[in-house]
């Protein structure tokens, strides 16, 4: 069975991503904000497991000299 994630930006861009378990599913929500950049959020949502809600981005940029 394929779980399809539907990530969407609050200015209603898409994107849909397939993976091959609950259990990747599960790394991927929880993984993923650590992409982001902190004050970037996008909805999550896979209808299969009945999950959806926001992600919120904990990326903090590093200075660089």
């Amino acid at each position: 069975m394929t779980y399809t994630i539907t990530l969407e930006t609050f200015n209603g861009s898409t994107k849909k991503i397939n993976l091959a378990s609950k259990g990747a599913v599960a790394q991927f929500i929880s993984t993923y904000p650590t992409q982001l950049p902190v004050g970037v959020a996008v909805k999550v949502a896979c209808d299969t497991l009945g999950i959806s809600g926001t992600l919120r981005g904990t990326l903090t940029p590093s200075k660089s000299n």
